[in-house]
């Protein structure tokens, strides 16, 4: 059974346009993404999905020059590209799959990690995920198999469950939700993924902060931070986060 692990990144937001690949202290955002999942100790494969759009030619080069593991497939059924990424690594039906998104600088390897050993020792249909009621936005951490993503790619239908890859799965009536709670609801407050410019702000004044230790830094140092120094959080608390609809 294989850990894979796959990041949607592209550069078309139409709120941050390029979003993924802006320039943080000299290194794209994105890359600040990718150093901190390589910190797992279980993921096997980690891959980047992005879009056959020409705009997203400069994160297929980005990962070329990296030697990183990237597919290119259709922008708006995002379910339908996952799905391929996730057969262009050769993944069986037993494996488990993580989704992630590249516009998450700051997300946590010993999250990653809880969420995969929480999934490992449950039901192999269940879909675990980082709640987000206990822990900051931008530490999404979402833990499926192999098996339950082909189940939403050949069912689902709408328009949301092709945009929403993971909506399909926890929609269902007999859904196994399995969340990790571990954090605090005061943390659930806090917002570290970036589709605005204030948040693309805050996550520099975090990186800038947290100097040398930023690749290792963990969710507890993130949290502390931004409780000891409510000013950082003030910063981005008017971005409305858009929901699946």
């Amino acid at each position: 059974m294989r850990v894979i692990c796959i990041t949607q990144a592209r550069m078309g937001s139409s709120r941050l346009p390029g979003k993924v690949l802006t320039p943080i202290a000299n290194k794209p955002m994105l890359e600040y993404h990718i150093e901190r999942v390589a910190q797992s100790h279980l993921i096997d494969t980690h891959i980047i999905a992005t879009t056959i759009e020409d705009n997203d030619q400069a994160i297929a080069d980005y990962c070329h020059t990296k030697q990183l593991q990237c597919f290119r497939g259709d922008e708006q059924d995002v379910l339908q590209r996952f799905y391929e990424a996730a057969l262009s690594v050769g993944a069986e039906q037993e494996d488990i799959i993580i989704r992630l998104t590249g516009d998450c600088p700051l997300i946590c390897p010993e999250l990653i990690d809880q969420a995969i050993r929480k999934h490992q020792t449950g039901d192999p249909a269940q879909y675990t995920h980082i709640s987000l009621a206990f822990f900051p936005r931008g530490f999404d951490v979402e833990v499926f198999s192999m098996h339950s993503l082909t189940l939403a790619f050949q069912h689902a239908h709408t328009q949301a469950q092709r945009e929403h890859v993971t909506l399909f799965l926890y929609t269902q009536p007999d859904a196994k939700i399995v969340p990790i709670e571990t954090g605090k609801a005061s943390w659930g407050e806090f917002r570290l993924c970036v589709d605005e410019i204030d948040d693309l702000r805050l996550v520099e004044q975090i990186i800038q902060l947290l100097g040398e230790n930023w690749l290792t830094a963990d969710h507890k140092t993130i949290c502390k931070l931004l409780t000891d120094n409510p000013e950082l959080a003030q910063i981005n608390k008017h971005v409305a986060q858009r929901i699946a609809h």
